[in-house]
């Protein structure tokens, strides 16, 4: 860390201002090494990719409107060579900032007046600064994802060919007369800071019993042991067949004894507890919540009859099952939806500020929602979710969620369900371990 720190300047302080005519010379070098790069330029030059080493799942955004390509501000060759290269490319017209963020560790933001374009023979003054301070590198990350939401899908090939023939059409020519005034620019466009709380329609004070979990089996009938011969017959039958009595001889010895009883302790919970079934998703929803608070009594009651109930180790080597909780409190920022029932997929996100989900907030694996209510009593009203998990060794952020939603031109969406097969399996392919039922 200290070493990466001191690579890129910042190993005794925590800004650093980088000023000159080939500014890229300088932030390139610092771009190259690092992975996981989301950037933000509004105009992007020819030979973009050669100043800007964006690597397959990266993303950038930048302003690749009609008229910004006709007066060659924005260059869609270069647009075009980052999306057959896998580079993730969204539009955002009117764009004008200028930032890059590292997210691998140390994370770092930097920003500053240089575009991504060689400025040839005539090169601009450009300052720019580079900083690893936490606040800085999330209120940068906050953004971007707020410029991300407001973009249109990830561009495509299909998109940027026809834009080929129109760059530099419409180039402006500077004229040595007096400049006109224009007329005035359209209102700009609001941006929307914060999404508005979504109210939760109250569920039922008592929900049915999930339906998930698979009837009782009967416990297997005993096996009746082999009552032993009469005592005359010990005697004969250790010396004159020691191969049939080596089965019943290690189960009299202390060791064997031990280990069937140590054998028979994992066994317990699979026969009081039936394995739950776990279904493939048909219907995911993504939850943002906040972390902190303490649920209700009746809350802690519910969870643990649910834990006795759904809780179980697994058969054959897979995962266990357990049951897990997570509240959602009206007006803090939090956006639940508005219904969980039995039967759906929900995948938690936890926002590191202002309930807003950042590029590197936590996600959870998809979780099975046994039961749903809200509690009318607290407040703020407080919605109480139950949802049965498994183990998993994957650990994605929310970042690497954006991105698998971006490959099929998706954004994530906090309101309504996913419920496209296609969408459901490029959230699920970031828990691949993660094995569902057989239909």
């Amino acid at each position: 860390m200290d070493a990466e720190l001191g690579r890129l300047g910042l190993a005794e302080r925590s800004v650093r201002l980088l000023t000159g005519r080939d500014i890229w010379g300088s932030i390139t070098p610092l771009l190259a090494p690092r992975r996981n790069l989301v950037a933000a330029f509004g105009h992007v030059g020819p030979g973009a990719a050669a100043l800007l080493p964006l690597e397959p799942g990266d993303t950038v955004i930048t302003d690749a409107s009609l008229d910004t390509v006709l007066s060659g501000a924005t260059s869609p060759h270069a647009l075009l060579h980052w999306v057959k290269a896998g580079v993730i490319v969204h539009s955002l017209r009117g764009l004008n900032a200028k930032l890059v963020i590292a997210e691998d560790e140390p994370s770092f933001v930097v920003v500053g007046s240089a575009d991504v374009t060689a400025a040839g023979p005539r090169q601009l003054f450009e300052a720019v600064t580079v900083s690893h301070e936490k606040h800085t590198v999330e209120e940068a990350q906050e953004a971007w994802l707020e410029w991300c939401d407001l973009a249109g899908p990830a561009l495509t090939a299909g998109d940027l060919e026809p834009l080929l023939e129109q760059y530099g059409a419409g180039k402006l020519v500077t004229s040595p007369r007096p400049a006109t005034p224009s007329r005035p620019a359209a209102p700009a466009r609001p941006v929307v800071t914060s999404r508005p709380a979504t109210p939760v329609r109250p569920a039922a004070p008592a929900p049915p019993p999930s339906p998930v979990r698979p009837a009782p089996t009967p416990p297997p009938a005993p096996v009746a042991e082999v009552a032993p011969a009469p005592p005359a017959e010990p005697a004969p039958e250790p010396v004159a067949a020691p191969a049939v009595a080596s089965e019943p001889e290690p189960a009299d010895t202390p060791e064997t004894v031990a280990s069937s009883e140590s054998s028979d302790a994992p066994e317990a919970p699979e026969t009081d507890v039936p394995r739950p079934s776990w279904p493939r998703p048909a219907e995911l929803y993504l939850v943002s919540l906040v972390e902190g608070g303490e649920p209700s009594a009746e809350a802690e009651y519910r969870l643990e009859e649910l834990t006795r109930e759904y809780t179980h180790p697994g058969e054959n080597g897979e995962q266990p099952f357990r049951v897990e909780l997570f509240w959602a409190d009206d007006g803090q920022g939090q956006d639940p939806p508005r219904t969980l029932r039995p039967g759906v997929h929900v995948i938690r996100v936890y926002s590191q500020k202002q309930g807003r989900a950042l590029v590197g907030s936590r996600i959870e694996a998809p979780g099975l929602v046994l039961q749903a209510y809200a509690d009318e009593f607290a407040y703020p009203r407080r919605t109480y979710c139950y949802i049965l998990t498994r183990e998993t060794a994957s650990r994605p952020l929310f970042g690497e969620l954006r991105k698998g939603l971006a490959t099929i031109g998706e954004k994530p969406n906090f309101r309504n369900s996913f419920q496209v097969p296609r969408k459901i399996e490029a959230l699920l392919g970031l828990w691949p371990d993660l094995g569902y039922d057989p239909k």
